[in-house]
């Protein structure tokens, strides 16, 4: 162990500046009415932008998009969205099985996965009129 007679600079997270909205006003506000903050940075828009667009608002109630399922996106597999699930800091002892259960009675899942296990279909020509 050694004594440094250097100062050491430490940041009070305490006195950081303290407002009575919530954490996701920001957010609400831009999705609301697409206004930023008046001090408001091009590298702060583009921040907002880019969180704003996993939400969406239903009434006046924020609603945050569901990671595993897009417009036309369906889960890869139960395993990778266990992983998924995992990277988001949730587990729980049976979670692998509950993917994969899921993903095989998803109707999205079965309508839009790939075709390889398919039977074979005889090829057609199409000649133009």
């Amino acid at each position: 162990m050694s004594i440094y007679k250097a100062s050491a600079h430490c940041y009070n997270i305490e006195d950081e500046e303290k407002d009575d909205h919530p954490w996701y006003h920001d957010i609400l506000r831009y999705v609301k009415n697409h206004e930023y903050l008046d001090q408001a940075t091009e590298n702060d828009k583009r921040t907002l932008r880019r969180l704003a667009s996993d939400y969406v608002l239903d009434g006046e109630i924020l609603y945050k998009k569901r990671k595993d399922q897009g417009v036309y996106r369906t889960h890869a597999n139960g395993f990778i969205m266990a992983r998924k699930i995992m990277r988001f800091k949730y587990y729980w002892y049976t979670l692998e099985g509950n993917c994969i259960s899921y993903a095989q009675r998803c109707h999205k899942c079965q309508i839009y996965r790939d075709k390889i296990h398919m039977p074979y279909s005889p090829l057609h020509v199409m000649t133009s009129p």
